[in-house]
C-alpha cells in the first residue's frame, strides 16, 4: 500500500500508531475524515472486544473510542 500510495506522488508521514497513539480528539478526527462508523475500526477476533461485549449495541461511538 505504502509503494502505491508513493507511485500515485504522494509522500505520506508514516506514525507507528502503537509507539505514538493518537489521543482522543485526533482520533475522531481521523474517524470523522474516513465518514465511517468507529464500530467499523474495532478489531473483532479475539481480546478486548470480545471479553468487554463490544459487539453490542450498548456502546456509543464517544464510548468506544474511550476503550
Amino acid at each position: 500500500v505504502l509503494a502505491f500510495i508513493k507511485e500515485a506522488g504522494f509522500e505520506p508521514v508514516v506514525i507507528e500508531y502503537l509507539k505514538t497513539p493518537p489521543g482522543k480528539s485526533e482520533l475522531q478526527g481521523l474517524i470523522k475524515k474516513m465518514g465511517i462508523p468507529v464500530r467499523e475500526l474495532l478489531r473483532k477476533k479475539g481480546t478486548p472486544y470480545e471479553e468487554l461485549g463490544l459487539e453490542k449495541d450498548k456502546w456509543s461511538d464517544d464510548e468506544l473510542v474511550d476503550f
